[in-house]
């Protein structure tokens, strides 16, 4: 079977999850919207080969490590000696994987960022014709929410957002005020430890989210287009589009369907 490739996938992601596919195609007509759709996709690409990484390489040779160790030992003259146990060489596996969160929550924090600014640069026309805030300032009329800072809102990025911060300024103990949910019962003076299916699982949330993400950002800049009055709408509406969207009950339909897909933002 033939190996899907990883780029084509994402960029065929993208180019469903835009309004129309003249939208997705406004991101190669000029050289800004290149530089951001070239941003967009190496943001998702890093996270896929950050993933490659640690799971193929890195984890891979952590256990290696422990294993050529606790063969030394046990294959020592002096093992006698030695009161070391097998789980306590696990402690390199476990920094691996901390610091594996610290560098995904970055990977995540680029890929907003990129995300935001393509969104942006996508509804500029239509923002400018109409007086439409941008994304963050519309998000946070919209929903109280920052977009910038709504790792909190969501439980994944919560998660990995509150272990990255624990490595890097508590030591990897958990102990970062206000102590998250997966956390509270933890032993506060052990390192968190994660195992590497967990943090495999983790992984594949966050990859998850960021295309919830993706739909959910080009929804909401629209959303609040169609949240203007009905007359004009109609003025503005392109002879295509507006065939497209036809009566006020449909756009109040479709507008419906958008509340559902951005019920995220106003839990």
């Amino acid at each position: 079977m033939k190996k899907i490739n990883s780029i084509d996938s994402l960029i065929e992601k993208l180019a469903i999850r835009f309004v129309n596919k003249k939208d997705f195609e406004k991101l190669q007509e000029s050289a800004e919207g290149q530089k951001m759709f070239d941003f967009l996709v190496k943001s998702i690409s890093d996270m896929e080969t950050f993933e490659s990484l640690f799971l193929n390489y890195y984890i891979p040779a952590s256990n290696k490590s422990i294993a050529d160790s606790w063969r030394q030992i046990s294959e020592s003259k002096y093992k006698h000696l030695l009161n070391i146990k097998k789980e306590e060489l696990k402690e390199n596996l476990y920094e691996t994987i901390r610091l594996g969160y610290v560098g995904l929550f970055h990977k995540y924090e680029s890929y907003l960022k990129a995300l935001i600014v393509a969104t942006d640069f996508l509804m500029t026309d239509v923002n400018l014709e109409n007086n439409l805030l941008n994304i963050k300032k519309y998000c946070q009329k919209e929903y109280g929410i920052n977009i910038h800072l709504s790792h909190n809102h969501f439980s994944i990025t919560n998660r990995i957002n509150y272990i990255s911060n624990c490595v890097k300024h508590y030591d990897g103990l958990p102990i970062k005020e206000p102590i998250h949910k997966d956390f509270k019962n933890h032993d506060k003076t052990e390192k968190i430890k994660i195992d590497p299916r967990i943090f495999k699982t983790d992984i594949d949330r966050l990859k998850i989210h960021c295309e919830l993400m993706l739909t959910q950002l080009i929804t909401m800049a629209f959303k609040q287009y169609l949240d203007l009055d009905y007359e004009t709408i109609q003025k503005s509406l392109k002879p295509g589009l507006k065939s497209k969207l036809g009566t006020k009950d449909k756009i109040e339909e479709i507008k419906k369907n958008f509340d559902l897909v951005l019920s995220d933002f106003r839990n």
